[in-house]
C-alpha cells in the first residue's frame, strides 16, 4: 500500500507514517521518517502543480493533513484572520485534491483522505473560524466523492477528536471534549484499517 502525505510534519502524521510502509511526503520541510520528501515552498496551486511534476508514482491513498486552529469569535469578526484560517483548512486541501485528481496520481479505487475535526459539528465559543472551515471541508468531501465516483477515485473525510499535541491543547482550553492520545496504537490502527478498505467512499468518519 503506497501512501502520499501532504503536510506530514504534524505529530499525528509522523506517528501514522511510522506504522505504514512506503510513505512519501510533500511539505515545507524534510522529515527523515518518510521514504521520500518533496519540498513545496508555499501551498498554492502554482507551487503544488510544480512539485507534482516531479512525482512519478501512483498511490493507494493520498492523505491531506494541512490545517490550522486559531481561537476566534464571530461577535468580533476579523476578516483577515478568518480568510487565513479558511484558506488553511479548506482552500488548500481543495487545491491539493484538484491537482492530485488532474495529475491522476491515484490507483484505481484509490482514496483521497481529508483530515477534519469533530469541531465541525460543535458550537464551542472561541472555535468559530476553525469549526466553520472544517464544516465546509466535510461538505466538500461528499460533493467531491460524487464527482469522482465514475473515475474510481474515492474521497473520504476523517474527523478526529482533540489530539494531544500543541494545536489540541489550544483547542482543549475552549472545548469540553476529551483529549485523545494520538500515540495510542488502537487509535492509529483505526485510521490504517480505513486506508486498507477500498469499499469506503464519500464518508465522514469520526475517530475518537
Amino acid at each position: 500500500m503506497k501512501n502520499l502525505f501532504f503536510g506530514g510534519s504534524s505529530q499525528i502524521a509522523k506517528s501514522l507514517a511510522k506504522k505504514l510502509n512506503s510513505v512519501e511526503n510533500i511539505g515545507r520541510s524534510k522529515c527523515n521518517i518518510y521514504k521520500k520528501n518533496y519540498i513545496v515552498k508555499d501551498y498554492n496551486k502554482r507551487n503544488i502543480d510544480k512539485v507534482l511534476q516531479k512525482v512519478k508514482n501512483k498511490y493507494d491513498n493520498i492523505l491531506i493533513f494541512n490545517g490550522l486552529f486559531s481561537i476566534s469569535f464571530l461577535s468580533s469578526f476579523d476578516e483577515k484572520l478568518f480568510n487565513f484560517v479558511f484558506d488553511k483548512n479548506f482552500k488548500i486541501p481543495m487545491i491539493i485534491s484538484s491537482s492530485v485528481i488532474k495529475k491522476r496520481l491515484l490507483n484505481h479505487k484509490g482514496s483521497i483522505i481529508l483530515f477534519s475535526s469533530i469541531a465541525a459539528n460543535s458550537y464551542d465559543s472561541g472555535n468559530a473560524y476553525y469549526s466553520i472551515s472544517k464544516n465546509a471541508l466535510n461538505f466538500a468531501g461528499k460533493i467531491l466523492s460524487r464527482e469522482q465516483k465514475k473515475r474510481g477515485v474515492r474521497i473520504n473525510v476523517l474527523s478526529l477528536g482533540i489530539v494531544d499535541n500543541k494545536m489540541g491543547k489550544a483547542a482543549k482550553k475552549i472545548s469540553k471534549n476529551k483529549i485523545i492520545i494520538y500515540r495510542n496504537n488502537k487509535y492509529l490502527n483505526k485510521i490504517v484499517n480505513i486506508l486498507k478498505n477500498k469499499k469506503i467512499n464519500g464518508k465522514n468518519i469520526v475517530i475518537k
